[in-house]
């Protein structure tokens, strides 16, 4: 108590305070997450009465807020983000030219952001000459143009399905339908939640998922090649959706690690699903020649 009867404010803990401080400089919440105790508690090792006063010191100095949400001095970054994916699931061929994109809903699920962030991104890259927008209904995807670089259409070529095999191969892998929805379901919870996995937790993720998208990849590629477009247009679709989500950097913060995880789950998600649908189940001819076996 003071002399005059009032509670002295609680004194943030110092340890506690580069514990929490070094976990979001770290990269383990997305910006805009909200932090609590109960997590807190378990990671740093600090009880709920020492991280109190810890997040309201934080909130002073703009790394949270006062709601205790870490701080994002970048929203546009993801609008950014979506737009970069999008654009480079275009330029894989998972829709071709002329084709309508799906619903924004859909997108939204696909590209793991807010529907606001996915309509300016489609606005971005409708002034960017890549899409057609209508003032209702989906976007359709006009033809590269004429001074951008080629895209590069489904199939892709031999040397890009050696490229997605992991370096280590790692026993146990389930790549059944059911078990990559499981990751799915997972890993949107986690992006959901804002909380990333540690970095030696993420590369083990990361490799199985590289063993996975080369499994189902290649048995894209078997089913696909050097058939019509109208062949299996699903399997084209999300194939190029997981080649495009595989191929962003396993670098950088471990949010934006986590990013790409969570999109490739649901990529790998839908690529098992049409994979297993009656049309592909049903086809029984032989392998194009050259596919990879």
């Amino acid at each position: 108590m003071t002399a005059r009867g009032t509670s002295r404010a609680p004194v943030a803990d110092q340890a506690a305070v580069r514990a929490v401080r070094d976990r979001i400089t770290g990269g383990y919440y997305l910006p805009g997450a909200r932090l609590t105790l109960r997590e807190l508690t378990s990671a740093t090792g600090h009880d709920s009465t020492a991280l109190r006063p810890v997040l309201d010191h934080l909130a002073t100095t703009g790394i949270v807020t006062g709601r205790w949400r870490v701080a994002d001095p970048r929203p546009e970054h993801r609008t950014a983000r979506a737009g970069a994916l999008l654009a480079a699931m275009i330029d894989r061929g998972a829709w071709q030219a002329g084709t309508l994109l799906p619903a924004l809903s859909v997108l939204v699920g696909i590209l793991l952001t807010e529907p606001a962030h996915a309509t300016r991104a489609l606005g971005e890259l409708a002034d960017g000459g890549v899409l057609h927008l209508e003032p209702k209904g989906p976007a359709s995807v006009l033809p590269a143009p004429a001074n951008a670089a080629a895209r590069a259409p489904w199939p892709p070529r031999e040397s890009e399905l050696l490229a997605a095999l992991p370096t280590n191969t790692l026993p146990g892998a389930d790549h059944s339908g059911y078990a990559l929805h499981l990751v799915r379901h997972a890993a949107r919870k986690r992006w959901t939640r804002g909380v990333c996995l540690s970095p030696e937790a993420m590369t083990d993720q990361e490799g199985r998922q590289a063993e996975t998208v080369h499994r189902l990849v290649t048995r894209a590629f078997e089913q696909t090649a050097h058939r019509a477009p109208t062949a299996f247009p699903a399997v084209r679709s999300t194939a190029a959706q997981v080649m495009a989500c595989h191929a962003l950097p396993t670098t950088g913060p471990l949010y934006e690690r986590l990013y790409r995880h969570a999109t490739l789950a649901t990529a790998l998600a839908h690529l098992a699903d049409a994979l297993g649908a009656p049309a592909v189940r049903h086809d029984h001819s032989a392998p194009a020649p050259g596919a990879v076996q």
